[in-house]
């Protein structure tokens, strides 16, 4: 809803945010390109408990550190103990885009041995002060996010934000599709074909992926460096997507459907089987209606099928406006993981 008063008027936000004051042994400072392993391997730590079935790719911390909108000496948070080992990272990021809300994502992990000790406290502390100076900044009218991503399995962190009055502000499912289960053939009318993904058309893809979402609950529209970010990450694999075309009446084409997919394969052994993720899957809107969603699915499950993956797995807003749920458990897949998204609203 928008409010009648910019974010930078309803938004008291201080006029500093220092890193947490140094104590117990505990201290802080910024983060340096320096440091992105030792991060990496704290959230592999974390994400034993927190989220046993996921594991961040080393190079997306690169993503973000090397963003356009990242900005390391302000919206990053690091403890070391009396050894100098890392145990905690706080980072905040300030959305490039906003079409509905001005979002500040949060994103902390604490190490396990050193939870309960005010550390992640003081760390969300800092991360509001600095998250509020983002929205503050801003003239939008629309309205202003703090919000947070909480796996079901990681109690301590969803604990700790509701004792700061976040709220779950929506639920998502991480699907699963078994391969080895018959894969349907999904024909589309003679104007529209499928072809493999092609980074010559991204920008066109990122714009039929922007729009698609675009009514979507929280979703703003990805950045050409976020979009980038993605393309070249490691774990980007366009041998398993594909573009639904369509034949213009003067011979030209257009993009009016993307899928893209990333392959972990150090998430295969915590998950327990080879599987492939569907990143995106968007029709643009002119086009919908076609069966071109189902198509480009069915496509990339037997493109996986073939390189002998044993499943698929998706992540979908259980309150999705297309009615996306529906379309994928139609497909077979079935719940595996859920997650939520915790939320202050200004």
């Amino acid at each position: 809803m928008t409010q009648p008063t910019p974010l930078a008027k309803r938004v008291a936000a201080p006029t500093s945010a220092p890193l947490p004051t140094p104590s117990g042994g505990v201290t802080w400072r910024r983060m340096t390109r320096a440091d992105l392993p030792a991060v990496a391997a704290l959230d592999r730590l974390c994400g034993v408990l927190d989220h046993p079935r996921i594991i961040t790719p080393d190079d997306a911390f690169e993503v973000w550190f090397l963003s356009d909108e990242f900005d390391a000496e302000n919206d990053t948070a690091l403890a070391f103990d009396e050894t100098g080992s890392l145990i905690a990272y706080g980072v905040v990021l300030a959305m490039a885009e906003a079409r509905t809300a001005v979002r500040v994502r949060l994103i902390a992990k604490v190490h396990p041995s050193f939870r309960r000790q005010g550390i992640g406290s003081a760390l969300l502390q800092w991360q509001e002060a600095r998250g509020l100076q983002h929205l503050a900044a801003s003239d939008s009218t629309i309205p202003g996010w703090l919000n947070a991503g909480v796996e079901a399995e990681a109690h301590s962190q969803r604990e700790l934000l509701d004792t700061h009055g976040y709220t779950p502000a929506r639920w998502w499912l991480t699907m699963s599709r078994d391969l080895a289960v018959a894969i349907p053939e999904v024909p589309l009318p003679s104007d529209l074909h499928l072809e493999p993904y092609d980074l010559s058309r991204s920008e066109e893809v990122r714009a039929v992926i922007n729009e698609a979402f675009e009514d979507h609950w929280g979703t703003q529209p990805i950045s050409g460096s976020d979009w980038r970010g993605l393309e070249q990450s490691t774990t980007f694999v366009p041998e398993l997507g594909a573009l639904a075309i369509r034949t213009l009446p003067d011979g030209n084409t257009e993009v009016v459907g993307a899928l893209g997919t990333i392959v972990n394969s150090a998430e295969w052994d915590p998950i327990g089987y080879r599987f492939g993720m569907i990143e995106f899957l968007g029709v643009a809107k002119h086009a919908r209606g076609q069966r071109i969603a189902q198509a480009l699915l069915a496509h990339t499950l037997r493109l996986m099928q073939q390189r002998g993956y044993e499943r698929a797995l998706l992540d979908v807003d259980v309150e999705s406006p297309t009615g996306a749920v529906g379309l994928y458990s139609r497909l077979g897949f079935t719940e595996l993981d859920r997650s939520v998204t915790m939320l202050k609203e200004f």
